[in-house]
């Protein structure tokens, strides 16, 4: 019989340094559990990571202890937080799932206009990136993707009404 598994996310942020992942990746394995999901990034000189660990739950307080107590790892002000799984019956299903691209002049409030447009036609924001390139003639570019999903249903009207606004 398969144990149930205690979920953990686990985030880091602090100065980039070589082998903070497989730091942060072997105190995790070492302790028996088992990334499922991450994603990490530099901004800058910062690193910052943010994973899912699946563990037992008798090795849960074991594997927070040793990533707060690893020196290698202090100066990513480690967090841990318990996950709980959603309960499926309490949610409404998602009917439809969108991956939204946009390009456009960078200016500040780029990302609240467009995280605002989703919420107001009640849709949530799964996953979403953003970055600033540079364009035609040098000019700086904001760019999103995002992944965006709907409990109610859309028809093609609605739906030319989201990407209307970008």
């Amino acid at each position: 019989e398969e144990k149930e598994m205690a979920h953990v996310c686990i985030s880091g942020a602090g100065p980039d340094r070589v082998g903070h992942v497989a730091r942060m990746a072997r105190t995790i394995a070492d302790a028996g559990g088992n990334v499922t999901y991450s994603k990490m990034i530099r901004l800058g000189q910062e690193h910052v990571s943010l994973m899912h660990v699946s563990i037992p739950p008798e090795k849960r307080g074991e594997l927070i202890h040793k990533l707060h107590n690893n020196e290698d790892l202090k100066r990513l002000n480690i967090r841990a937080s318990s996950l709980v799984r959603r309960r499926t019956g309490t949610y409404q299903n998602a009917v439809a799932g969108f991956k939204i691209h946009c390009v456009g002049e960078d200016k500040p409030g780029m990302l609240a206009a467009i995280a605002e447009a989703i919420a107001q036609r009640n849709m949530s924001i799964e996953d979403v990136q953003t970055e600033i390139r540079r364009g035609e003639h040098n000019k700086r570019e904001f760019v999103i993707n995002a992944e965006v999903i709907t409990t109610s249903r859309i028809d093609q009207e609605d739906l030319d009404s989201v990407f209307a606004d970008f």
